[in-house]
């Protein structure tokens, strides 16, 4: 295997300045995936330190890069045209759509629709729409957004956009539905206050080992995966941060499908064209 430099980041819209927006990024090799870099970028400077990996081939970011065809279709009517022909239509809609007033569509459509992508049987994935627990609707505007402003000569956003030769692929990704894959169980790697922060560090401490090692315990049936390699410098990061532990996740997740891409669904091998719309999730199966 070649090498190959891959990244994951967690997108935050919050307010903060930098807010939780994380970014991990690593390289594959026959060695396995080796953490070079971790940093809280948040999310207005993701755009510019992205730029500083001249051969970042995959990019996952814990977000949703699109809305149900339902709701699409209702925000249609209301900017009285047509339906919207592609992604890049809508992405282009929101560029000039303030939030107060996107916020006010969402509202009077008034459901939190699934995608095709959020209906797979066992996913953690919920509505792009969803207002609480989580944040969806404010994060995937803004993330949108922010994927409006990626290099279009360097980037290309999958499944809407066609490959670049030696581009990046920027891909959606869910950590919980990657390590339910690889067999973690739900035991809360981010504290709801700060009454539950000790202990859900020790879950994220448990969850960064069990990666390191999970080629140890279980080779055979994880054997087409790489192994993960995080040194001391970067754990603290982990420890201290569930964002951060989500875009170490998309990195590794990453990491899998650039080593064994056939442990991931076409977008389209469900025959359900409203993934070009809607996206798809790119999770290990």
């Amino acid at each position: 295997m070649s090498d190959k430099v891959v990244a994951g980041a967690h997108f935050s819209a919050s307010k903060e300045n930098p807010n939780e927006t994380w970014l991990v990024v690593g390289r594959l090799s026959n060695l396995g995936l080796e953490i070079f870099d971790v940093k809280k970028t948040g999310s207005h400077l993701l755009n510019n330190d992205l730029k500083t990996y001249k051969t970042l081939s995959a990019l996952g970011i814990d977000c949703p890069f699109s809305w149900p065809e339902a709701f699409l279709n209702f925000l249609a009517v209301k900017k009285i045209k047509k339906n919207y022909s592609s992604w890049q239509e809508i992405v282009e809609e929101l560029v000039f759509l303030p939030y107060d007033e996107f916020n006010a569509l969402a509202k009077e459509y008034g459901k939190e629709t699934k995608r095709v992508a959020d209906t797979i049987p066992g996913t953690a994935a919920c509505s792009p729409l969803k207002r609480a627990n989580p944040a969806n609707l404010h994060m995937t505007y803004h993330g949108m957004r922010t994927l409006a402003t990626l290099d279009p000569a360097r980037c290309y956003v999958v499944p809407f956009q066609d490959a670049i030769p030696f581009g990046c692929a920027v891909t959606e990704t869910c950590p919980p539905d990657t390590l339910k894959y690889l067999g973690f169980k739900d035991l809360g790697y981010k504290a709801k206050d700060k009454t539950g922060e000790e202990a859900a560090e020790q879950v994220r401490e448990k969850i960064v080992g069990d990666l390191i090692k999970l080629k140890e315990r279980k080779a055979l049936t994880y054997k087409d995966f790489p192994a993960l390699v995080v040194q001391k410098p970067y754990m603290h990061h982990f420890l201290q941060s569930g964002q951060a532990i989500d875009a170490l996740i998309s990195c590794y997740t990453m990491g899998m499908m650039a080593a064994a891409p056939a442990h991931f669904a076409d977008p389209f091998s469900a025959d359900r064209m409203e993934v070009l719309l809607e996206g798809w999730i790119f999770r290990p199966q």
